[in-house]
């Protein structure tokens, strides 16, 4: 089955801070940060995705088709 482009981002993610756990012995200070920003960033890539995911929908939606009036 073809992964979604969500679960690949979420994918990312998760191994960007499984790489981190891994960097946080040398420098803690930097990993912090770089948690931090990770964070942030996955904060606006969820905003994009659920937008993406609306405009999707909304496009997909049939359109609601007015009914021309009666003349009197």
């Amino acid at each position: 089955m073809k992964e979604s482009a969500s679960e690949a981002i979420d994918d990312l993610f998760a191994q960007i801070r499984l790489n981190l756990l891994k960097l946080r012995d040398s420098d803690p200070v930097a990993t912090d940060e770089i948690k931090n920003l990770m964070t942030q960033l996955e904060d606006w890539v969820e905003k994009l995705i659920i937008d993406s995911l609306r405009l999707e929908s909304a496009s997909k939606s049939p359109k609601k088709a007015t009914q021309p009036k009666k003349k009197s």
